[in-house]
C-alpha cells in the first residue's frame, strides 16, 4: 500500500461497512502480469497505432503512460503522438475476463455479500461481519485496515495487480473514495465526515453526472463542487433535470441508501473494429462485422450466458454514429442468430451511400444458462 487517507472513528453500532475495490488499470495490469519487464515503461493496452494512423482508442494504461498525459478512451493516433516509445499491444479479453472471475472469487473469501459491478470492480458489505463490524466500535479501526490490507495482499499475490480501496458507510461515497488514492491506495471515510469529505470535491466526481450535465449544473446554476449542490434549491434543479434531481442532491448530501447485491449480470458485451481508412462497399463492413460478433459470442459462451438482444453501432465518416438493436422472445446463445440479425440491422444503412468509419456489435438481456432449458426460438419481437 503507497497511500492512505483515513478519516475515521464511529462509535454507532449499526452503521454500515461498504467496500468499493476497484483494480488499477485493469487490462494493462493483466498483461503486464504476464510481462513485468514492460511495468517500468509507459504501456498502452488498445487499437494498433500504425505510427500515429491508427483509427481505434486507448482501453487501458499504466500509470507511467499516463505521465506522458494518455488516458483511456483517448484516440490512439494522440496516445502516439504523446509517446510514440510506448508498447502498444492489442487486448486479450479473454485473459482479462479469466482474471476477473479469479479476482471476484477471491472477494468471496472475504465477505458474504459481494456485488461485481463491472469486470473489474465491485461492493463488499461487511456490516453484520463479527469482526469488521468493529469498524463502527474501534477507535483505531485496525479490523478495517486490516481486511483492506489481507485483500490487497491475497490479490497481489495470486494475481500480481494492485487494486484501490474506499470504504464508507454507503456505496457511492466508497465509489467516489476509491478514486482519491489511485494506485494500490486506501481511503476510509468516517460517516460523520461524509458532507465534509465530498463538500470540495469536484461535481463531476459524483456517478452518472457527465459532460452534458456538468455543463448544465455550471451554466444555469453555478454549481462547481458538490457542496455547491447539495445548497442549491431542488425544486429548480428538478425542473431540469427530472427525477435524477432528487438522486444528484441526495448524493451530494452523502445520502446512499442502496444495497449490495450478490445477484449480478453483466449488462452487455460488446466489440468494435475502427476501419483504417472510412469503407463505402458494405460487404467489407459486413464481413467486418461478423468477425466482431464471432468474437463476442466467444465471450459469452465462455461465461455461460444467453442473451436476449442483439445490436449493431455504426459510425460514419465525420463521426455521425448511430446504433440498432432487436429483441428475442426468449434467451439464446446462437450465432446464427447474431449474424443473421446483425445483418439485418445494417441493411437499413446500405443504401445511405455513406462511408462507415466504425463498426461494432453488442449483446445485452443476459440470463446464465444454468438457469434455464436449453432455448431454439428465432423469433423476433418487434
Amino acid at each position: 500500500m503507497n497511500s492512505s487517507s483515513i478519516i475515521l472513528k464511529s462509535n454507532r453500532r449499526n452503521q454500515r461497512v461498504i467496500f468499493h475495490v476497484d483494480m488499477d488499470s485493469f487490462y494493462a495490469s493483466c498483461e503486464l502480469a504476464k510481462n513485468p519487464y514492460f511495468k517500468e515503461i509507459p504501456f498502452v493496452v488498445g487499437a494498433d497505432p500504425k505510427d500515429g494512423k491508427g483509427r481505434g482508442v486507448v482501453l487501458s494504461c499504466n500509470y507511467p503512460a499516463r505521465k506522458f498525459g494518455i488516458r483511456s478512451g483517448m484516440p490512439i493516433s494522440k496516445a502516439w503522438e504523446l509517446c510514440p516509445t510506448a508498447k502498444y499491444v492489442l487486448p486479450n479479453h479473454v485473459l482479462y475476463g479469466e482474471v476477473s472471475k479469479r479476482v471476484m472469487r477471491i472477494l468471496e473469501q472475504f465477505a458474504n455479500h459481494v456485488e461485481q459491478v463491472s469486470i473489474d470492480e465491485a461492493y463488499l458489505d461487511f456490516s453484520s461481519d463479527p469482526a469488521v463490524g468493529l469498524f463502527v466500535r474501534s477507535e483505531k479501526n485496525q479490523a478495517v485496515i486490516s481486511v483492506a490490507a489481507a485483500i490487497k495482499k491475497k490479490i497481489r499475490e495470486m494475481e500480481n495487480i494492485t487494486c484501490s480501496i474506499g470504504v464508507s458507510n454507503s456505496k457511492i461515497v466508497s465509489k467516489i473514495a476509491t478514486d482519491m488514492n489511485k494506485p494500490d491506495g486506501l481511503t476510509i471515510v468516517e460517516p460523520e465526515k461524509v458532507k465534509e469529505f465530498l463538500g470540495p470535491l469536484p461535481v463531476e466526481r459524483i456517478p452518472g453526472i457527465g459532460k452534458v450535465t456538468h455543463k448544465i449544473l455550471l451554466d444555469s446554476f453555478g454549481v462547481k463542487t458538490i457542496s455547491d449542490l447539495a445548497n442549491s434549491p431542488i425544486e429548480p434543479l428538478k425542473e431540469k433535470f427530472g427525477r435524477s434531481a432528487i438522486w444528484f442532491h441526495d448524493i451530494a448530501e452523502g445520502k446512499d441508501e442502496s444495497e449490495v447485491t450478490n445477484n449480478w449480470e453483466p449488462i452487455s458485451e460488446s466489440g468494435e473494429t475502427t476501419f483504417d481508412e472510412d469503407v463505402q462497399n458494405y460487404e467489407t463492413v459486413a464481413k467486418v462485422m461478423k468477425e466482431v460478433a464471432v468474437d463476442v459470442h466467444k465471450r459469452i459462451i465462455q461465461d455461460g450466458y444467453l442473451f436476449r438482444n442483439v445490436g449493431i453501432k455504426i459510425r460514419f465518416t465525420g463521426f455521425e454514429t448511430h446504433t440498432r438493436s432487436r429483441t428475442l422472445v426468449a434467451p439464446t446463445d446462437s450465432l446464427e442468430i447474431i449474424l443473421r440479425e446483425s445483418e439485418k440491422l445494417l441493411s437499413e444503412f446500405q443504401s445511405s451511400g455513406k462511408s462507415v468509419r466504425l463498426i461494432g456489435v453488442r449483446l445485452s438481456y443476459f440470463e446464465l444458462k444454468k438457469t434455464l432449458g436449453q432455448s431454439t426460438l428465432l423469433e423476433w419481437s418487434s
